[in-house]
């Protein structure tokens, strides 16, 4: 906040002095009472600096959200589940390889959350473009170009050398 409020009033200062340097620059000086009439004015006459109320407000932090099955394992003094992300490799954040003074935490059934990864591409098929996986699946395009979880599948298909069909559509 007061490094943007600073910043600020320093561009506002910075530009008067230049903007007036300007003036008297372009002033010819011939008559003095008059020449400094006109340098007075031109100063009372200068945008005032304003300040909004956003240049007091403070920003806000973006928080992110890593999900169940790639947080850190070990619990923190609250007695909950640390909210940083796994380390590759292991199952702690950085912080709690070095040690789990908390101890960690016990993933119990009824809070394990899966989640499988399934490779997906698009195929042509009959001139159409369907996503399908390995698992002979035809998934719905709207849930995969929306990047939506557990995207529906709406077929299966067969393949027969290179050439893909899909019989539920009669392709």
């Amino acid at each position: 906040m007061e490094k943007r409020i600073n910043k600020k009033l320093e561009t506002y200062i910075t530009d008067f002095k230049q903007n007036l340097r300007d003036k008297i620059d372009s002033i010819d000086f011939t008559d003095a009472e008059k020449d400094k009439n006109i340098i007075i004015q031109y100063i009372y006459e200068y945008e005032r600096l304003n300040i909004t109320k956003e240049d007091f407000s403070k920003r806000k932090r973006v928080k992110n959200m890593v999900p169940l099955f790639d947080r850190c394992c070990a619990k923190r003094a609250s007695n909950e589940q640390c909210t940083r992300k796994k380390k590759s490799g292991f199952e702690y954040c950085g912080t709690h390889v070095k040690g789990t003074p908390h101890g960690i935490v016990s993933q119990s059934e009824e809070n394990l959350q899966t989640t499988n990864k399934v490779e997906v591409w698009a195929q042509e098929i009959q001139g159409i473009i369907y996503f399908i996986d390995n698992n002979e699946n035809v998934y719905r395009t709207e849930d995969i170009a929306s990047n939506i979880c557990n995207p529906k599948i709406i077929a299966k298909y067969k393949k027969n050398g290179d050439v893909y069909t899909i019989p539920e559509f009669g392709l």
